[in-house]
């Protein structure tokens, strides 16, 4: 599928989009950027308060003690004084309050991030959910439910991991390790200089890492769509699975996606597993550098064994963040992937672009016109071709042909799901194409083949979305509807719909549909095969309905069987995409063309 297609979107471009459900919570990031530098500046000065300990207190048995270091002046010197300290039990509640301050502040930091991470996880994944209905049909034929959930599910969810503990974790480590190396040159050149040395390796290190692993990690979201298609598959169809012997054939892809996806995260796990060793063995040799040399100094008394102590520390502390940002990295490129996935949907046009300044308003529709159509899905294969025909309120038209005739693609570009590439469809004499389209969809109903419910209340399934229409109303669409079975056998407005529609059958939910329909109180109503799976029982109330339903209505009626349009004011009969014959059914009939032989083969 061409969405599925390795995306690889620069992160300026990816930063761009998402931009915009970030500014709102800036400040509290910026927050966090600040508690970052405090916490880090009690993180940094806890070795050099060691350094004191051993140099003023245990070497010298005793010795007065000075706890910040001397050098400021000025302004600085007022908020900064020097501290002499006799005490050593003083001294250490001093460190001791210095720990508990800066655990405030790492927990007032981390709430606040995580706070303000899960408000832009809201957002985006509010965002990107009302942003899905309003892309182009075309864009749902290419991608599958599977991998649209992978979108609004596990994608997001890494963003939330970035958001929350990566990236103001990652500015923290690099932020800590510069202050780090700021604090060795100070205290000794020589020895910081080797441990810099090594810093370029490790960077360039980090840089292949990342690389490589993104790759990874975009074929392993890639995967877990295609895992999540394929079981939402097996989920849909699975009375047919056990009904047939696809159960061998359905498990065996199944377990071949998972072997797939399998062999991707054991490349992603290759590249972690060298790269942490790396890291590792990098620090190893720092400290077998710093330890050679500093003993040496410490022997010559060009160095004091608090300040080797303390280096030794400030190494640990250096290498201690630079293994979390490796495992950050690993985090950071999951999301990374996630958000190019995320971006590719959000930067994707909408279904209705905006609309020029003289758009005209649709007030209601009183003439459609479809004039020398053609269409094609794919701008190769030709499905419609010089399709006319014109319709005005009252009037019916239905719309007749073996399988893959193109019926069904005539109502998707009257509804606008696709755009005719020739030809013209005009509402009361005007382009389609300078209407709003939801003006267009907000005066049609569309009856579909399989007629679907959402989990909810009758009343949440039927009432339109901002409408006021009470309960009398919604209770007259329904009887209108001939829905009266579910005040008989269910709780009436109140009867709860779960998945799949249950637990209604196929002809009462079609009943609820055209109840729907009826609320909407629309001006084109379209029937597309809309009594194809019912008893003979079922489609008489579906007829009548929907006879109620197309009074004073324009009606398109699309049917198998031809006796489900027979009434129509006129019939369309379509093979390979034109129209062949059209006219009355007593017309047409009349003809003994195709129409007749199809009559004779229905006896009706």
């Amino acid at each position: 599928m061409s969405e599925e297609k390795e995306v690889k979107l620069a992160n300026a471009i990816v930063f761009k989009v998402l931009w915009p459900h970030i500014r709102p919570y800036a400040w509290m990031l910026f927050l966090s950027t600040f508690l970052v530098f405090i916490g880090i500046g009690f993180e940094v000065s806890l070795p050099l308060l060691t350094q004191k300990a051993i140099d003023g207190f245990i070497l010298p048995a005793g010795e007065t003690l000075c706890v910040w270091l001397p050098g400021f002046s000025g302004f600085f010197e007022r908020l900064f004084p020097s501290i002499w300290i006799d005490s050593f039990t003083t001294f250490g509640l001093i460190y001791l309050g210095m720990i508990v301050t800066g655990f405030l502040v790492e927990f007032c930091q981390t709430l606040f991030m995580e706070y303000t991470g899960q408000k832009i996880i809201l957002n985006l994944r509010c965002t990107l959910f009302s942003h899905m209905p309003g892309l182009p049909v075309s864009y749902y034929d290419e991608t599958s439910s599977g991998r649209l959930v992978a979108r609004v599910a596990g994608d997001i969810e890494n963003m939330n991991e970035m958001f929350t503990s990566v990236l103001i974790f990652i500015f923290k480590d690099l932020v800590l390790m510069a202050a780090i190396l700021g604090v060795l040159f100070a205290m000794n050149p020589m020895l910081a200089a080797w441990q810099a040395a090594l810093v370029p390796v490790i960077f360039i290190g980090i840089a292949v890492f990342s690389r490589l692993v993104r790759g990874a990690f975009r074929t392993i979201r890639q995967k877990i769509g295609e895992i999540n298609h394929s079981f939402s598959e097996g989920i849909t169809g699975i009375k047919i699975i056990q009904t047939t012997t696809s159960r061998g054939r359905f498990t065996d892809r199944f377990q071949k996606l998972n072997f797939e996806h399998f062999k991707a995260t054991m490349f992603q796990i290759r590249i972690f597993g060298i790269f942490m060793p790396f890291i590792g063995f990098v620090g190893t040799v720092s400290v077998a550098l710093v330890i050679w040399h500093g003993s040496a100094a410490v022997m010559d008394k060009t160095l004091s064994l608090g300040e080797l102590v303390a280096f030794l520390s400030y190494m640990k502390l250096f290498f201690r963040p630079l293994r979390e940002l490796s495992e950050k990295f690993n985090l950071l490129q999951n999301a990374l992937a996630s958000a190019e996935r995320i971006t590719t949907v959000l930067t994707r046009e909408a279904a209705s672009p905006t609309q020029a300044t003289d758009t005209p308003v649709l007030e209601n529709i009183r003439h459609l016109a479809v004039s020398h159509v053609d269409f094609s899905y794919d701008g190769e294969t030709p499905v419609l071709k010089d399709i006319s025909f014109d319709l005005t309120p009252g009037q019916s038209i239905g719309i007749a042909g073996p399988t893959g005739s193109g019926k069904t693609s005539v109502i998707n570009l009257i509804t606008g799901f696709y755009p005719p590439a020739s030809g013209e469809i005009t509402f009361n004499g005007i382009p389609m194409d300078r209407f709003p389209i939801r003006e267009i969809r907000n005066r049609t109903a569309l009856v579909m083949q399989d007629p679907i419910l959402f989990s909810g209340t009758i009343r949440d399934n039927i009432r339109p979305k901002g409408s006021t229409i009470d309960d009398e109303a919604l209770t007259t669409a329904l009887n209108r509807a001939n829905c009266g079975f579910l005040f008989d056998k269910f709780q009436g407005l109140d009867t709860e719909i779960m998945e799949g529609g249950r637990p209604l059958s196929a002809g009462e939910k079609q009943l609820v549909c055209i109840a729907r329909a009826f609320a909407f109180n629309p001006d084109l109503i379209i029937f597309d095969e809309a009594t194809s799976y019912m008893d003979s029982q079922s489609e008489q109330a579906v007829h009548q309905a929907m006879k109620r339903l197309m009074e004073g209505r324009l009606s398109i009626l699309i049917a198998h069987r031809l006796s489900t349009i027979r009434h129509c004011d006129r019939i369309l009969l379509l093979r390979d995409g034109r129209i062949r014959e059209s006219g009355t059914h007593e017309e047409l009939a009349a003809q003994k063309g195709e129409y007749y032989h199809l009559l004779k083969k229905e006896k009706i």
